[in-house]
């Protein structure tokens, strides 16, 4: 709750970023591609609503289209039946750069979907980029508001590879099976 507290703070959200979903998307080359969804409720994981995407309309490895399609599935649930069973999140993390950010940023917009915060956290330097500026927040490594980041950030990598690794290894072992 502390380092939810202190991302609103660093970050300048408008809202206490209660429900924070985060997407990667995990793929060889453009193959088996799929995106994952990992859901934090103040600050701790809600294993129970995280989500595994199979993308389906984008050709080759594009990271910005494939998160894109994700996101539109994502986002499309919001005022059906199927929020209760998807609420709507108070904070959106990309597993990414200010290009994943930007793919995603074009969804929101057309969407016109302005009372859910979007960040994206950057690999490399652990840097944080939010929609209020060009330039990225530095956050303190030893920051607890940062580990919190990078918790969900690692989970949903890790839940992205582990389904993209059950799929792929089923499709190598028909392709195996086939050729016997």
């Amino acid at each position: 709750v502390n380092a939810c507290k202190r991302l609103q703070e660093l970050l300048s959200l408008k809202r206490y970023p209660r429900r924070m979903e985060c997407y990667d998307i995990s793929n060889i080359s453009g193959v088996d591609k799929v995106g994952s969804m990992v859901v934090f409720i103040d600050g701790e994981a809600d294993r129970n609503s995280y989500r595994r995407f199979r993308i389906k309309t984008v050709e080759g490895a594009n990271d910005f289209a494939s998160l894109q399609e994700v996101l539109t599935r994502r986002l499309d649930k919001l005022g059906t039946d199927e929020e209760e069973k998807f609420p709507r999140p108070d904070l959106i993390i990309i597993d990414g750069g200010k290009g994943q950010l930007s793919a995603v940023k074009e969804i929101f917009d057309g969407r016109d979907v302005g009372d859910i915060e979007l960040i994206s956290l950057a690999k490399r330097e652990e840097e944080v980029f939010t929609l209020y500026s060009d330039e990225s927040v530095m956050i303190s490594h030893r920051d607890y508001a940062l580990k919190t980041l990078q918790r969900i950030r690692d989970e949903a990598h890790r839940f992205a590879i582990t389904y993209f690794r059950n799929i792929h290894s089923k499709r190598n072992l028909q392709s195996i099976l086939t050729e016997i």
